[in-house]
């Protein structure tokens, strides 16, 4: 159970979740996340992977040196984006208008036949840039 409340709070909440951690994780910002066997959240790091949503920005440790920023610990809170336009790290050339799945290391990928779509591409990226998509998960065909 997420140990955050919002209530008092001038916030959509409904955009995001807040999950434990399953794993340890360098870096979670922006990646793509999956729940494992135990309901808790992983990167996800293939197209077979169901997506949940997309880690945030400011997810993790906010460390001014850099050097930490991001780090996750197993069990602690990860807040997740599941909804509208979003912004995820790419891991590979992606085109405008292209589906959008995970790769390695949490990273956006483009989709191929029976993967798990996180969404659509709304600008073109090349690996370790950001691009903002659509959020709206599927199975491709």
């Amino acid at each position: 159970m997420a140990n955050k409340n919002y209530n008092g709070v001038q916030i959509n909440q409904s955009v995001t979740i807040v999950e434990q951690a399953g794993a340890d994780i360098t870096d979670v910002r922006n990646r793509i996340m999956k729940y494992d066997a135990s309901g808790n959240v992983v990167l996800a790091t293939a197209g077979t992977d169901i997506p949940v949503g997309i880690a945030i920005i400011e997810a993790g440790y906010n460390d001014i040196t850099g050097a930490t920023s991001g780090k996750i610990t197993t069990g602690e809170d990860v807040d997740i984006q599941i909804k509208d336009m979003g912004v995820v790290l790419a891991g590979a050339s992606i085109k405008k208008g292209q589906e959008v799945t995970a790769g390695a290391n949490g990273l956006a990928a483009v989709a191929a036949a029976g993967n798990y779509v996180l969404g659509i591409a709304l600008e073109n990226a090349e690996a370790n840039e950001y691009v903002v998509i659509q959020i709206a998960k599927y199975q491709k065909a």
